[in-house]
Order: structure tokens, then sequence, then C-alpha cells
């Protein structure tokens, strides 16, 4: 009987992560999307306006369009009186000329009419039969917002490269783009290995547990710009394992989770690196320290560690950097916060440790339990990064967390 294997010399995190950068790439393949699904994808082409936005004078308040000069000196005790000699309703278009003395009532939105050159609110306005009292002077410009004010005709309004935001998305509506030009998500395909995980809605055994992982690192991957494909749950067996392998190389990236680690049926790292090359397996941190990263026919592979807490903590610190790489993102930058441990804490792990904890007014309580314990994530608001040479963490000591969200 073969015994275990060990690991080969840990990696420091930040190695780990130069080594992940240093083999993702962008996934160049780019579709057409309609602009009902086009938010946050990466574009992939300028956005030029072919017209101008908006395409005429436009009222941005209701009131009344009149020649500025008309007003100056109005006031509520001295009221300029103007004649109305129309009315326009957004999207309406009123065909005369706004001529000496005369003005035009104007909603939100509508085109300024020709021989105007300012709005007046209606709040400093007195409707008085066909006239209209100006109870203060307005300057030419005012309340309009002119031609080209907020795009105008060639300007390039979003840049190949950008993620599309809702408001990026208005800007396309606005250029009346139906479909836009955006590069594929990438593909991830998702696996769970052990004979001991059942899928979903399957009945247990005494020694049997469900597949969790698989939803935790789908969720991490559409979070993060790519698209997962949940490929099952793979059994303790080279064939097997070979077989899901290669599966995974026909996608952009594949991950594993279970299998990496140094147990005798864990087989996983011997089959990467028969097929391809194993770049690390055995990290300087806990939890996730027989995480496996390698490269299978020009495709990455993540080795995950099995228990859900190991794996989810994991998948956020090295994956996320990569699936957000290839989907074109720029870096996640997450939201740090102050915080001080509710008690005093002790590692003996030798390694960098990721301690989850929730935090309240400002106090933050560990929430790890086990690394085979999902609630140690769910009931986490994130997680402080304890340094390989520091053993304890003293009550009321001030920590700097790292949110989840």
């Amino acid at each position: 009987m073969t015994g275990m294997k060990p690991f080969k010399t840990l990696l420091p995190r930040a190695e780990a992560l130069r080594i992940i950068e240093g083999n993702i790439g962008r996934v160049g393949r780019i579709e057409e999307v309609s602009i009902e699904g086009a938010s946050g994808r990466v574009l992939a082409e300028d956005v030029t306006a072919g017209f101008s936005v908006p395409p005429f004078n436009r009222a941005s308040m209701d009131g009344y369009a009149v020649r500025a000069e008309d007003t100056f000196g109005a006031s509520g005790f001295n009221p300029n009186r103007l004649k109305m000699i129309g009315v326009q309703h957004a999207g309406e278009f009123f065909e005369g000329i706004v001529g000496k003395g005369e003005c035009v009532q104007v909603a939100t939105g509508s085109p300024v009419p020709e021989g105007s050159d300012a709005v007046v609110m209606v709040e400093f306005t007195k409707l008085d039969g066909d006239y209209v009292e100006i109870q203060k002077p307005a300057y030419p410009g005012a309340n309009i917002s002119p031609v080209g004010e907020d795009i105008k005709t060639g300007d390039t309004v979003i840049e190949e490269g950008e993620m599309l935001t809702p408001a990026k998305v208005g800007a396309l509506a606005a250029l009346n783009r139906e479909t836009i030009r955006v590069y594929e998500k990438p593909r991830v395909a998702v696996f769970s290995t052990g004979s001991e995980i059942k899928p979903l809605g399957s009945d247990l055994s005494p020694s049997q547990i469900y597949d969790v992982n698989s939803y935790t690192l789908a969720s991490i991957i559409s979070a993060n710009g790519c698209e997962p494909v949940i490929k099952g749950i793979v059994p303790d067996d080279r064939e097997s394992i070979e077989a899901s392998i290669l599966d995974a190389a026909s996608h952009d990236l594949g991950v594993f989770s279970g299998g990496s680690s140094v147990g005798v049926r864990d087989l996983f790292g011997e089959v990467v690196e028969e097929l391809g090359e194993v770049l690390f397996h055995g990290l300087q941190v806990k939890p996730g320290k027989p995480t496996l990263f390698g490269i299978v026919e020009g495709t990455p592979i993540f080795g995950m560690p099995g228990y859900p807490t190991s794996c989810l903590s994991n998948a956020y610190i090295f994956l996320t950097p990569a699936l957000r790489a290839m989907a074109g993102l720029s870096p996640a930058e997450p939201r740090r916060v102050a915080a001080r441990m509710s008690a005093r804490f002790v590692s003996s792990s030798g390694r960098e440790q990721f301690l989850t904890v929730r935090v309240r007014d400002g106090v933050a309580f560990p929430a790890f339990k086990k690394s085979g314990a999902i609630t140690s994530m769910a009931h986490a608001d994130g997680y402080i990064i304890l340094p390989v040479n520091l053993d304890v963490i003293e009550e009321g000591a001030e920590v700097e967390v790292t949110l989840f969200s």
C-alpha cells in the first residue's frame, strides 16, 4: 500500500499570484449582443456618436421660453408681461417664432422654440389669461440644454475594454444602439472530485455529503465576468480524473475542488502533471494549503481544496484575479475596514492565515469553525490576514478586515 505523499515547497501567496497572472490572458473572442443583455459585459469596440445628444436645444425645466432681454428688470413687485403664443409639450414641436414681448409654455425635455434663448422656471411666473407675468429675469441660455451638451457628433463615448455599467447602457440607448460588440464570457468548467460527494436531490449514505463547492465556485465565476459550466462529480479513479481534466482543457479554464491533497486516493495532481504541467501545488496559507495550479493543453487548471471554507476562501483570493483577467475586467478593489478584535486569537499554523470574521459596530468576531464548515463563510463579512510571523492577536487590537462584498 502506498503511503501519503507530502507536499513539496509551500509557495507564498504573492508568488502564487504572480504565477497565475503570468499564465492567464484575456479571452479575445467577440460576439454581438442586444442592448438588453449588455450590462456587465466588456466592450469590444469603441462607441462613437453618429449624432449629437441632445439633438436640439432642450428645455431643462418646466416654464416659459422667452427672449432673455424681455425679462430684464423683472421682479415680483414689478413683473414683465409677455404674451403667450403657444404651448409645447415634450415630444411636440412649436413651428412658430418667438418674437419681442412673446413667450411659449414649454415642458422639461421639449425643444426650445426658434427666437427664444432662455427658459423662465414656472415658479417665477404667473399666468394671467393670454399673458404671463415674469417675476425674475433670465440670462441668455438659462435652463436650456444646448445641442450636443451631453454628446457631440464624433465623440468617443465609451472605449473598447470598458465594462458596460447601467449608465453606459443608457448612453448606448441614447445613441440608438440596439446591439453592441462585446468580448465573449470565458467558459469555466467546474468539477467536484471525490466518491463521497453526491449531487443535490440524491439520497445520501452515512459517509456522503452534498456537493457544495460546485455552486459556490459557480457563483464566484458568474460574479467576475465568466460563464460557469457545472460538469458534475468526478469519482476517485484515474480514468475518470483524466477524462475530466481533458474535458476541462476544452474550455477556457478548469476548476476542480477536492482531490488535490496528499491522501492515497488524491490522484488529481499526478494526472495534471502527466497531461501537462503543474506550476505550483501547495501554498503557505491557511486554509487552503493543497491548492494547485497548472496548464493542460494550453488551458489553466485550478485544483481547489475540498473543504468548503478552504475552497471558497482560496477562490476569492486566487481564482478571482484569474477570472477577471480572462474576462478583461479591471482587478477587483476590495473594501477594507478597520475593526478591533473581540477576543484573543492564537494561530499555530506557521502559515499565512485568513481568519473569517463578522464585523459588528467596529468589532471583529471570528467566524471560522473548521475548514469543512461552509457557515464559516456564510456568516462572515470578510477576513483578516495574519502574517506567517504573527502568532497572536490580542483582544482589542486593531485589525484590517477585507470585506467579501
